[in-house]
């Protein structure tokens, strides 16, 4: 079967992978909550040969705006959906712009750097309730790099810059130092410290035999637990309500 599909024209795969999935929202129908974000290689500045928004990776954008409107209530059906998509902050004002068309609404700008030792700045639209509201910390978030280390290792910079999936990320600047010394001497952060970095347990991503890159490069594609617990948080308290009426 692999190799029946493997052979087959580009088009009638795409068209098979699509059909594939109306079935399977039409099975499953109704949900009560979509949440996505596509890869940043062709929308981030920092690419000089990014495709844009209508090319390359930039085009799962429309993937997920098909599955939305594919997933909301039909008509006379009055029951709450609740949707949620994440990009980079970085990307040009005719990107945004475009997914602002499509989405009709404007993003709200969150940097995870105030819940968490780690810039992250990142565009969500969405309808969630309360998105707006200021971001603050819960009484177990780690927001100190020092926080994340283990033991006899020492932070040298309260806040680290972006964690992204190159290895040079964890420099803070181009050529500059490593954020961690232990014995003496500059190191690269350890996986359970990136990790927690995010919000995520110690050796969450230590599944597979992943080397240290492979680990570095998941959580340099994921969305920081603190930031996504303070959007998702309303959502809670609104489906409790809904169990009691």
């Amino acid at each position: 079967m692999a190799i029946f599909l493997a052979n087959l024209p580009m088009w009638l795969t795409s068209a098979i992978y699509i059909l594939s999935i109306i079935i399977y929202i039409t099975v499953l129908y109704p949900f009560d909550l979509l949440i996505g974000g596509s890869p940043c290689n062709d929308l981030s500045m920092v690419n000089p040969l990014r495709k844009g928004l209508f090319e390359g990776t930039g085009r799962l954008f429309f993937e997920l705006y098909r599955l939305m409107t594919l997933m909301k209530p039909k008509e006379g059906d009055d029951r709450p959906f609740f949707w949620l998509f994440e990009y980079v902050v970085f990307m040009s004002g005719h990107d945004k712009s475009d997914i602002c068309r499509f989405l009709e609404c404007n993003p709200i700008l969150i940097d995870a750097v105030k819940v968490s030792p780690a810039h992250r700045a990142r565009y969500f639209w969405g309808n969630l309730p309360g998105m707006n509201r200021p971001l603050a910390t819960a009484m177990d978030d780690k927001v100190g790099l020092q926080d994340c280390l283990e033991l006899g290792r020492m932070a040298m910079f309260e806040k680290v810059r972006t964690i992204t999936t190159k290895s040079n990320s964890i420099r803070q600047g181009k050529m500059g130092p490593l954020p961690v010394t232990m014995n003496g001497k500059e190191d690269y952060l350890w996986c359970t410290e990136m990790e927690q970095i995010f919000g995520f347990p110690k050796h969450y991503t230590d599944v597979n035999n992943m080397g240290r890159a492979q680990r570095q490069q998941v959580l340099g594609r994921s969305w920081s637990v603190p930031v996504i617990r303070h959007l998702f948080a309303p959502l809670k308290d609104y489906f409790e309500c809904e169990q009691q009426l």
